[in-house]
């Protein structure tokens, strides 16, 4: 009798799109299906939800035909490219993400660029002459691994390159030149002090043994626990192990990173939304960390790809029957998809997406009822601000409606000031670790990111009102303050924030609320029919 989840499978042109999301997680469920519909999606291999189950059964130990199932992989993934994982020629590199049978954005571990070592590095600068994209990658490879596996703190590598930027007077690490990325991989090197760590910096198959780990472990990571409580999601058993070929957003000028949804998630217009980060790599975007132009932007500089993203997200519309959130990737100019799944979106987007839907032909009434279980229909109100005002800043819509509240610059601080009534989160910029201060907030407010980092993603799935890169935001954390717009605001001081407009304001402004009457009795009838 067949295995019904076999220990290791694959994915890529010319195989069955047929893994389910049940044994091999959503992202692997969504890349075969893509692949096996000849969309773009570089080829991997995937180990399925009970290698998780194993892991922690077994006091966090590895099980025992781990080595065989990844060299059966890496054989794939070999014959598929004709690259050699950790080979002095044409060097194959991998990414290792994680992959749950349900979506969690931003949630576990990914590691990305593994196989880097001196010897790959040599064989790439080869392969590729592009020292600039070589040394960017292998600093690149240093702080995930760095972070991910050894748990040094992000700031020890983010300070490092802080200074080497100021140094070189730029603002911009992409204005770097190779001569400053390799002297920067030297420093990186440097802060793995562990003699056993050091080995993972000359040996391909160890840094994927530890980056299959790392992923696992996260599963019941601290910023895993803070998920699971949000209750966004029910029992969820382990994660998959996605594994793939590496493409690369920052292999030049025609290259990028970006993540698309097939339409607005927090208003639900018919309309792509695009952020995409030139000489980028994907957690460059969905991280928060960067910036990223949109798609009218993108539409002008690059229109043929453009035009694909496009086309590929009205086809995978029409497939899976709802709004897509997609990560891709663009390398020198073609386009690669990386991961679909169903979108998260406002309450008010969701019952607009679930009737036009219906009305475009995609959906029966029945299934686009289906979109709407969770939702409940006479708690949807659109919000505006009663009369105009004047702003104090301006950032960009991440997730509609208005939200009042006194200033917290930490999460801690967030679930403190909750119990006595509404705050907004003030950050730099959100990442997945702020979750817990995220889930109480009534709104966030971030100085640098884009409209699809993760952290974006969390708060519009909890109905939180966002502004994301409200670039005149300066925080002085330690100071308990922070200037909007050159105005002083001090920490429990109360702003609002307008996520149609991406305003900022201080005190508390006045807001209407009207309800979708039109949509939701529409739904109303359906129900009536369908029962």
């Amino acid at each position: 009798m067949e295995e019904p989840c076999p220990r290791v499978v694959f994915f890529g042109p010319g195989l069955n799109g047929n893994l389910t999301a049940e044994c091999y997680g959503n992202k692997a469920a969504g890349l075969s299906e893509m692949a096996a519909a000849n969309i773009p999606v570089p080829p991997g291999f995937v180990l399925p939800v009970r290698i998780c189950e194993e892991y922690y059964r077994n006091g966090k130990r590895l099980p025992d035909d781990l080595p065989e199932l990844l060299a059966q992989g890496i054989v794939f993934l070999e014959k598929s490219t004709g690259y050699v994982f950790g080979g002095a020629r044409n060097p194959l590199l991998v990414s290792v993400r994680s992959g749950a049978p349900v979506s969690m954005p931003g949630i576990m571990e990914t590691v990305l660029n593994v196989g880097l070592t001196p010897v790959t590095v040599r064989a790439l600068l080869a392969r590729t002459g592009n020292p600039r994209f070589v040394y960017d990658t292998y600093r690149r490879f240093l702080e995930n691994f760095g972070t991910s596996i050894l748990d040094h703190p992000r700031k020890m590598y983010t300070q490092n390159l802080q200074d080497l930027m100021q140094r070189e007077g730029i603002t911009d690490e992409r204005e770097l030149d190779y001569q400053n990325l390799r002297s920067l991989c030297q420093v990186y090197e440097q802060l793995y002090t562990s003699k056993e760590y050091r080995k993972c910096l000359t040996d391909a198959k160890k840094q994927l043994a530890e980056s299959i780990t790392a992923v696992l472990r996260s599963f019941k990571g601290p910023r895993a626990s803070a998920f699971f409580r949000t209750g966004l999601i029910g029992s969820v058993s382990g994660t998959a192990v996605t594994v793939q070929v590496m493409v690369y957003g920052n292999m030049g000028a025609s290259s990028g990173a970006g993540v698309a949804f097939t339409r607005n998630p927090w208003t639900g217009s018919h309309d792509v939304l695009i952020d995409f980060r030139f000489g980028g790599q994907g957690e460059d975007v969905v991280s928060g960390d960067s910036g990223a132009i949109t798609q009218d932007e993108m539409a002008q500089v690059m229109p043929d790809v453009y035009n694909d993203i496009v086309q590929v997200c009205r086809r995978l519309e029409a497939h899976f029957g709802d709004m897509q959130d997609i990560e891709f990737t663009v390398q020198e100019g073609k386009l690669y998809l990386l991961q679909t799944r169903s979108g998260k979106r406002a309450p008010y987007a969701a019952l607009r997406i679930a009737v036009d839907l219906c009305n475009e032909g995609i959906l029966s009434q029945q299934k686009a009822l289906a979109l709407l279980e969770t939702i409940d229909l006479d708690a949807i109100e659109i919000q505006a601000l009663s009369s105009p005002q004047q702003p104090i800043g301006q950032g960009i819509s991440a997730s509609g409606g208005v939200a009042h509240g006194v200033v917290a610059f930490t999460p801690r601080r967030a679930e403190s000031d909750a119990k006595y009534g509404p705050v907004i989160l003030v950050r730099e910029t959100a990442s997945p670790d702020d979750i817990a201060g995220i889930d109480v907030a009534s709104g966030i407010l971030t100085a640098r990111g884009a409209r699809t980092s993760h952290a974006a993603v969390v708060a519009r799935q909890l109905g939180k009102v966002c502004v994301v890169n409200c670039t005149s935001l300066v925080i002085e954390a330690h100071l308990h303050r922070c200037t909007i717009g050159g105005v002083m605001v001090r920490e429990g001081d109360v702003i609002s924030i307008d996520g149609n407009t991406g305003s900022v304001y201080r005190g508390r402004v006045d807001v209407i609320s009207r309800r979708p009457v039109d949509l939701t009795d529409t739904v109303r009838q359906w129900k009536t029919r369908v029962s």
